[in-house]
């Protein structure tokens, strides 16, 4: 089943790749630089947080008044700013989720791979509750819908055992801690963000976290555009626990998760969401597993240097040249764009196969 599954993940990821080889040419196709793509989005992020960060207020009424302000009274630049914010937090969160499916479809998760998979799911939520925590800043009706949600479903933990949501039955149970308390998980959790995706990429030979600079600027004028033409704006007025919100623009890339609260049972999305989670961790030593040994290391000669070095099961020439200090070109290490293109002279290769001229990432 997960073979076949794999099967059509990488035939439906050769034909996107080959339309946006004719679109944009092998070297700048979006595809070959997802994990870039998400870093350069983080920088976006963090940019635009610590602007907004300095004009915003953590007061009950001043949050959703300095986000109004920033938003209106300076749309050039904090109300654009903000739209990015969003927009790149969404945008990161959708290249993550193709940068490990495409991992995944092409079987590059196990064995020695394995840690960069652990690190990327645990990336992938934390972005994803920095994201949501985001939403509660604003202090709109919006902002209120995922608070309470939020609140609700951890109540179904015996740990708190509806406790949460006594804070926010009235408006007067809401104080200026809570503010402060958000602001400071949306501080913190960027920055272990950070700190994992700095452990992320330490298994990867001479890893690079920047896209190639037209993707980069393609990527920020992409989300100028959107800031221009779709800008983020706050939904129904200040929140208020006497009415309850309707009428909302729902962001389906950060906040899916809590429209099922109300959908199905809570408890029950908890163990739907903790089994996925443990199944993701898992993956890396789950059936069915690669024909050959994950110890099993090949001898390689690189001419004409006649630097010899050795490559685990499952590596590539690029990585395992990389990795032992060979000065190797590449650019998109994903064998698509041909940068690291070389000739074999002497090889043991299976029966049936000539193949003279092939990618060496």
């Amino acid at each position: 089943m997960v073979k076949l599954l794999q099967q059509f993940l990488r035939w439906l990821f050769m034909r996107i790749e080959n339309v946006f080889n004719v679109a944009f040419g092998d070297k700048m196709n979006p595809f070959y630089h997802l994990g870039t793509i998400s870093f350069w989005q983080f920088w976006l992020l963090v940019g635009s947080g610590l602007y907004l960060y300095i004009f915003a207020d953590t007061g009950v009424h001043d949050a959703f008044e300095s986000v109004e302000r920033i938003t209106h009274d300076q749309w050039w630049a904090g109300g654009i700013l903000r739209s990015i914010h969003r927009y790149a937090t969404d945008g990161m969160i959708l290249t993550m989720l193709l940068h490990m499916l495409r991992h995944f479809a092409y079987d590059r998760y196990r064995g020695f791979r394995s840690f960069s998979w652990l690190t990327g799911v645990a990336l992938l939520w934390l972005v994803y509750i920095a994201g949501v925590n985001g939403f509660m800043l604003v202090w709109d009706k919006l902002a209120q819908f995922v608070v309470i949600a939020t609140a609700e479903w951890f109540d179904v933990l015996p740990m708190f055992n509806g406790t949460l949501i006594r804070n926010f039955l009235y408006l007067e149970s809401v104080n200026s801690r809570l503010f402060t308390l958000l602001a400071f998980i949306h501080i913190g959790a960027p920055l272990i963000v950070a700190f994992i995706m700095w452990v992320h990429v330490q298994r990867v030979p001479r890893a690079r976290i920047n896209p190639p600079r037209p993707i980069a600027i393609a990527v920020s004028v992409m989300f100028l555009a959107l800031a221009l033409v779709k800008p983020i704006l706050s939904q129904g007025g200040e929140a208020d626990m006497s009415v309850v919100p309707t009428d909302i623009d729902f962001d389906w890339f950060e906040l899916p998760v809590l429209a099922l609260v109300y959908v199905i049972n809570p408890l029950h999305l908890w163990y739907w969401v903790l089994g996925l989670t443990a199944l993701f961790f898992l993956l890396p030593w789950l059936p069915p597993k690669r024909l050959g040994s994950a110890k099993a290391q090949n001898s390689i000669t690189f001419h004409p240097d006649q630097k010899a070095i050795s490559a685990r099961f499952g590596e590539t020439l690029l990585d395992a040249g990389l990795r032992q200090d060979i000065d190797l070109p590449y650019e998109c290490r994903n064998g698509g764009c041909g940068v690291c293109k070389g000739d074999f002279y002497e090889y043991s290769y299976p029966a049936g196969r000539s193949d003279q001229d092939v990618p060496l990432g």
